[in-house]
């Protein structure tokens, strides 16, 4: 897999995420300072796999949180449930 690939990969998963979600001020403004970096700055694919790097984790914290949320709210009602 070369640089070229990566790239590609990261961009699908990025469009992914961005189709689904919508996020918090702070979050939105941590991605806008990245998406910026991506169009404006990078030069090469090295450098623009890095960035998209930055906005999957920040993708991908939001979507950890979402799911620690979901669980928990599935162990209260299970547990309301049982008692």
């Amino acid at each position: 897999m070369n640089y070229d690939d990566v790239y590609k990969l990261h961009l699908q998963l990025l469009s992914v995420y961005e189709k689904n979600e919508r996020y918090s001020a702070s979050y939105q403004q941590q991605i806008n300072y990245y998406k910026r970096q991506l169009f404006m700055f990078t030069e090469d694919n090295v450098q623009r796999i890095f960035v998209l790097n930055q906005l999957l984790k920040i993708h991908e914290k939001t979507r950890a949180l979402l799911v620690n949320r979901c669980a928990d709210h599935y162990f209260v009602k299970e547990n309301n449930e049982n008692n």
